[in-house]
């Protein structure tokens, strides 16, 4: 068991039900995808910082780093501080099921735009 999976197994029923699914997501994205406990949270890597899990009382923020550019498409990203970040709040398995195509495609898009800023300044070098 990684760290990651421990963390998740700590959490709270509901927490974890959630984390585990997402997780299984973030990991479906493709072999480059990492995962690791970073800031206390699972944080995932896809060329580059990508997202995050958080637990929280209600449910789990499902956090993107390049949220403040996934936000012009999909506006339930929710923008927080001033870095862009932006989360998804979900409150049960259920929502998370119902959401799960659009979650998916936001996902996705959130690594191809990783990948492509990746590519970008690798081409600079």
């Amino acid at each position: 068991m990684n760290a990651v999976q421990e963390f998740i197994a700590y959490q709270r029923l509901l927490q974890k039900e959630i984390m585990s699914v997402l997780r299984t997501w973030f990991l479906d994205l493709g072999t480059h995808t990492k995962e690791k406990v970073s800031y206390k949270v699972p944080y995932f890597y896809f060329h580059g910082p990508l997202g995050y899990l958080k637990p929280v009382v209600d449910g789990v923020d499902l956090g993107l780093i390049q949220g403040k550019s996934i936000h012009r498409t999909y506006p339930q990203v929710v923008i927080k501080g001033s870095k862009g970040h932006g989360f998804i709040r979900l409150h049960s398995l259920a929502e998370l099921e119902e959401q799960e195509e659009e979650l998916r495609k936001i996902l996705n898009e959130a690594a191809i735009l990783n990948q492509y800023l990746y590519n970008q300044k690798t081409k600079k070098r």
